[in-house]
């Protein structure tokens, strides 16, 4: 069996898949309306950020009821199986569905697809701070509603000239109610709370620079999980610059590190292509996938039983392919 052969057949914990970025470019076309397609073809192609705007706006469009989303959702899951996903959470932001449907219905739609998969899959609501409190006060409730019964993080998003001071009550919300959250790295933690950072049950890190204050062995030390979405930024699929990254050095320091692919289709990436991206690049091997992959399974919010049941799968499979 090849490397690549290995990779693909390899049982995948993808913790980080964006709901709105990886809705299928096929299902979009059955779904859209006419006046759509030419829409679909301008911006399916694309590679920067803003073009991951205008798609996400084309999918706001077509998922205008709760039987487009019950199809997106089946669909997308049925992609995750072929690409031998056994584990993975979906970021899911409420704020960009229309507003004439129920925050509590779209999450209730797309629980009913998850359980009818048979696939470990979780949901991660994802808050934005530029929206009203009436949003927010609304996303909370679903929160606090769904938590732990297919809900079982949340990830805070705050406006780039922002810092988390400004939010020093929801955290402290978060950390007294034993929510799991989220948070984005992105500074080298001047002038924000790191309390909150290191609180965190994961950080996603999405930057070259290693940031100051000795953040790393924090971060080690708390059994914190840091996220390095590889293909996130423009710039990341460029070997050259990767090759100078610390990321294996930290996997090397009993950092947990998670490897996830944050948007399938938007950046046309999916884990597969993100685990040839680091063999390519780093001396990394299958028996480092496996450990990476049994440390991520070990620090997931999900019950005893359901956590020994997917460490015990993903060694037999594991096993097999190492075999």
């Amino acid at each position: 069996m090849t490397l690549f052969e290995s990779l693909k057949m390899f049982p995948k914990i993808d913790i980080h898949i964006d709901y709105f970025g990886s809705i299928l470019k096929t299902t979009i076309e059955k779904l859209s309306n006419d006046f759509l397609s030419e829409e679909i073809e301008d911006t399916i192609d694309f590679n920067s950020l803003k073009d991951y705007s205008d798609y996400k706006s084309i999918v706001s469009k077509v998922l205008v009821n709760l039987k487009n989303i019950e199809i997106a959702t089946t669909d997308l899951i049925e992609k995750l199986k072929k690409d031998n996903v056994m584990y993975g959470e979906i970021f899911i932001n409420l704020d960009l569905f229309s507003k004439k449907l129920k925050k509590k219905d779209i999450i209730l739609t797309i629980l009913k697809s998850i359980k009818n998969s048979n696939l470990n899959l979780n949901l991660v609501l994802e808050i934005e701070s530029r929206i009203t409190k009436e949003e927010m006060f609304d996303d909370l409730n679903i929160l606090y509603e769904f938590y732990n019964k297919g809900i079982n993080g949340v990830y805070f998003k705050k406006n780039k000239q922002e810092t988390f001071d400004m939010y020093q009550a929801l955290f402290d919300k978060f950390i007294k109610d034993e929510i799991n959250y989220i948070v984005l790295l992105d500074s080298k933690l001047t002038n924000q709370n790191k309390e909150i950072y290191y609180n965190a049950k994961r950080i996603i890190y999405n930057l070259f620079e290693e940031p100051i204050d000795n953040f790393f062995n924090i971060i080690k030390n708390n059994e914190i999980i840091l996220e390095f979405p590889i293909t996130y930024q423009g710039t990341y699929h460029i070997y050259d610059e990767l090759k100078n990254h610390f990321v294996y050095n930290l996997f090397k320091e009993n950092v947990i590190v998670s490897f996830t692919t944050i948007d399938m289709t938007i950046l046309d990436t999916d884990l597969l292509n993100e685990y040839c991206i680091l063999f390519n690049v780093f001396p990394f091997n299958l028996h480092d996938l496996v450990n990476i992959n049994l440390n991520i399974l070990n620090k997931l919010n999900v019950s005893l039983e359901i956590k020994n049941n997917l460490i015990s799968d993903f060694k037999e499979k594991a096993n097999e392919i190492l075999a």
